[in-house]
């Protein structure tokens, strides 16, 4: 059995990083292999935390925002990558000593040798990769050449770094990537091959259902029963498109489709009543990790703006069950419990951890067809309402548009699965169906044994 090495600046959280590590420990644990977790935040019982690595130390954000945002706070590139330089001279001990006292024989970076968002642990552990010859995968989720509008490199200093290190290409390391995409621009960037690991999911785990626990989720946000729930469960940051369900929820507030949607009862057996409520409900965290810090404003007041409610429950949604200082913590999967709908309107995904979350919990899916949907996902053909894959442009707050007759038509998909039991019923069934079968952990297990096998361990 072996001694495996998870590490990523931040972990146990509701991302899409932390959510596959999770999966992978699961797998390896199950067969005997001891998993342990390095990070910068201590959300890991038993995990290893190193402050400086985290991505909002006061210095790790500095250098962030002035080499991917704006070099403002130093006088050139020079005096940046030389804080870059000392910060990992503080990071990398830990690192080594992470690896020396647990024994590693292999080690997975998530994220943190290919993303782009922590120049100084980046920095530390390609020199700690370098120096011990550890074998090492490095799971890529997302690379900083990507066009998710999160990484700009301020200057070819900077540009030359992560050509450098993001990700490395020592022969002692081999990667892994998400999606086709990511597979065919690594190769023609640095010549590395990477295999392809969907994102997966438990697809054997019990269905998540109303219990003692989350059955007031609904109430303690003030939603009523015959209120309409729609779920975006991402973090909230730019490229996940919360404009876009923001606009299909104001199209169903016209006259006409309340009045559509007031005929009979909806798919619940409730009805939709004069004043009945379509209520977006984003549960995920406010990103701020090489951003601007407007998005979630100009969110406000755009729904302000076309009169549609959104509830922010970030603070009470979390990685798992608990208390804190405010009271009660939902767990992400405690939300979809409550929802009616999961709106998914996403321009830029690495996979789509959240439109899997949603077919598991066989909820009907409001989708924008981003592209790796397209080039990976579409394959599954799953039964969803489409805003299509065209972005129109952008608006005067910069938030992304889709055409007018896409909106209506999603409007219309909307109503279709709130009033057509049968409907409904047929196309989530459907979709967990092609889920279970292409990217369940058993499919995520014969990879896991091949990844082992060639670096010299067995599962």
């Amino acid at each position: 059995m072996a001694n495996l090495g998870f590490i990523q600046h931040r972990l146990g959280r509701t991302d899409g990083v932390s959510l596959e590590v999770d999966k992978f420990r699961a797998i390896l644990e199950r067969n005997g292999h001891t998993v342990h977790y390095l990070a910068g935040n201590e959300d890991v019982p038993g995990g290893q935390c190193i402050p400086e690595l985290y991505p909002f130390h006061p210095v790790t954000q500095r250098i962030l925002q002035n080499a991917t945002r704006e070099l403002k706070d130093y006088a050139n590139a020079g005096e940046l990558l030389a804080e870059v330089r000392a910060h990992a001279d503080l990071i990398k001990p830990g690192m080594l000593r992470f690896i020396r006292e647990n024994e590693l024989d292999l080690i997975f970076p998530n994220n943190l040798q290919s993303v782009g968002y922590n120049l100084p642990g980046m920095l530390a552990l390609h020199e700690v990769i370098r120096e011990t010859g550890i074998r090492t995968v490095c799971h890529n989720h997302d690379f900083w050449w990507e066009d998710s509008g999160e990484v700009y490199p301020t200057g070819p200093e900077v540009v030359a770094f992560y050509e450098e290190h993001a990700p490395p290409t020592d022969e002692n390391v081999s990667h892994l990537v998400i999606n086709r995409l990511a597979q065919a621009e690594l190769k023609a960037r640095t010549g590395a091959d990477a295999r392809v690991v969907p994102n997966v999911f438990d697809f054997t785990q019990p269905s998540w259902r109303p219990d003692a626990y989350n059955a007031d989720f609904r109430e303690s946000l003030g939603l009523r029963p015959h209120d309409v729930f729609f779920l975006q469960a991402t973090r909230i940051l730019d490229r996940k498109g919360v404009e876009l369900a923001i606009d299909v929820l104001a199209e169903l507030n016209r006259p006409e489709h309340r009045a559509a949607l007031a005929e009979g009862t909806l798919y619940n057996g409730q009805r939709f009543q004069e004043d009945s409520r379509l209520v977006l409900v984003c549960a995920g965290y406010v990103e701020g990790i090489g951003l601007s810090g407007s998005y979630e404003q100009n969110l406000v007041d755009k729904a302000k703006e076309l009169g549609v409610e959104v509830l922010w429950c970030g603070d009470r949604v979390k990685h798992g069950r608990g208390q804190d200082e405010q009271g009660k913590i939902y767990s992400l999967w405690d939300a979809y419990v409550g929802a009616d709908f999961v709106t998914y309107p996403s321009y830029w995904e690495g996979w789509g951890n959240q439109l899997i979350e949603a077919v598991f919990a066989k909820l009907p899916v409001l989708l924008f067809e981003y592209p790796v949907y397209v080039s990976d996902l579409r394959m599954a053909e799953f039964e969803v309402v489409s805003l299509g894959e065209t972005i129109a442009g952008r608006d005067a707050r910069g938030l992304v548009t889709v055409p007018e007759a896409a909106v209506q038509q999603a409007a219309q998909g909307v109503i279709r699965y709130l009033k057509d039991a049968g409907a409904r019923e047929q196309a989530v069934e459907h979709n967990f169906a092609s889920a279970k079968a292409l990217y369940s952990y058993e499919a995520l297990e014969g990879i896991l044994d091949a990844i082992l096998a060639e670096n010299g361990l067995a599962l």
